[in-house]
């Protein structure tokens, strides 16, 4: 009996289906992502097989032995930013497996329109990882992957003999490893994908993920859920101004001095936010299903409440200073801004914690 093709042996035959302005459209879009300075330094961490301190403590609490701190991994061995570009400059399309059904929809959209653009973003962050899922698979580097597994085993047995030190740390099942997408055991490609989502937060600013609607199959607007330290838990969205940049860059020819429009890093600007438990859980927002794990019971009032995750906290704070003035006699808060402030706080979800908690 014939074996059946490979994913990625599908792939050409997949891209066969999209018109020459489609395809040229998502080439050029791909390639203009791995022409990046940050896209290049992103898969040449997982080529050479630990990311750096830097990128390390940008996600994740610090933990004194960890082989990126034992190592001192401050930057990326010798060589692997090259190999990271002579992969981009031998990439073809068609080597990446993407889904039947995500190139279908892309199809079926008019080049140009908001529908265009949200699925020309999903096969993009699709792209995103899934090279980066393929170049960990690769574990070729100057650190393979038994570094890190050999240590991790090794917290497990510490924890598992009482250890207080690991009492309540979990560690990722890979060095590469965005906080809450760690379920290898219900990823396609397993650890390769835990790898895959890393890659795409450190380029794009976090999982992209959409608003599928009813039928779960939609993708009526884009959210970004990053793994910054220092950064909001939240899901969040580009702003209009940061999405248009992004669709631009995405569609125009590349150009060495043209402004990288990512990673978007959610800021105040960016509203309004959900609680990737409602998200996932009540509101049809995400990727694929299998990607995340939702625990048993949904956030109690009060867990995730700061202006980093909610901005309109701030603005709460700012409406009820309006009338106060200081011992100068200056009011706190003018006019100007606490019309603004009245404005920014109606862009909420019923995630939030100042929607009324019974229609959460």
């Amino acid at each position: 009996m014939a074996s059946s093709p490979s994913p990625a042996s599908q792939c050409p035959a997949i891209l066969g289906l999209l018109g020459k302005e489609h395809r040229n459209m998502l080439e050029r879009a791909v390639r203009n992502v791995l022409s990046t300075e940050v896209a290049e330094l992103v898969y040449a961490q997982i080529l050479d097989g630990l990311p750096t301190e830097k990128s390390l403590r940008d996600s994740s609490d610090y933990v004194k032995d960890h082989p990126v701190h034992s190592l001192q991994h401050a930057e990326i061995c010798p060589g692997y930013v090259d190999k990271a570009r002579e992969f981009r400059n031998q990439f073809d399309l068609s080597q990446l497996p993407l889904d039947f059904k995500t190139i279908k929809a892309f199809l079926d959209t008019v080049p140009g329109s908001e529908t265009s653009s949200l699925r020309l973003m999903e096969v993009v962050a699709v792209a995103c990882h899934q090279i980066g899922a393929y170049l960990f698979n690769l574990d070729d580097g100057a650190h393979k992957h038994k570094v890190y597994e050999d240590w991790r085993q090794s917290v497990l047995e510490e924890k598992e003999l009482g250890v207080e030190s690991r009492r309540y740390y979990d560690p990722p099942p890979i060095a590469f490893c965005h906080r809450a997408y760690r379920y290898p055991e219900q990823y396609p490609k397993g650890m390769a994908d835990v790898a895959g989502y890393w890659a795409e937060s450190k380029i794009l600013g976090g999982v992209v993920v959409f608003d599928r609607g009813e039928t779960e199959q939609e993708c009526n607007a884009m959210w970004i859920h990053g793994d910054l330290i220092r950064g909001p838990r939240t899901l969040y969205p580009p702003t209009q101004e940061q999405f248009g940049a992004l669709i631009k860059f995405l569609t125009t020819p590349f150009e060495e001095n043209s402004t990288c429009p990512f990673p978007i890093h959610g800021a105040s600007v960016n509203r309004p936010r959900w609680h990737p438990y409602h998200a996932f859980a009540y509101y049809h927002i995400f990727r694929d299903k299998y990607e995340r794990r939702l625990p048993p019971n949904p956030p109690q009032p009060g867990c995730v409440e700061d202006g980093m995750d909610w901005p309109e906290l701030d603005d709460r704070r700012l409406l009820l200073l309006g009338g106060f003035s200081n011992p100068q006699g200056e009011p706190y808060v003018n006019d100007d801004e606490y019309a603004a402030a009245t404005e920014r706080i109606k862009n909420i979800t019923p995630s939030s914690p100042l929607w009324r908690q019974s229609e959460i």
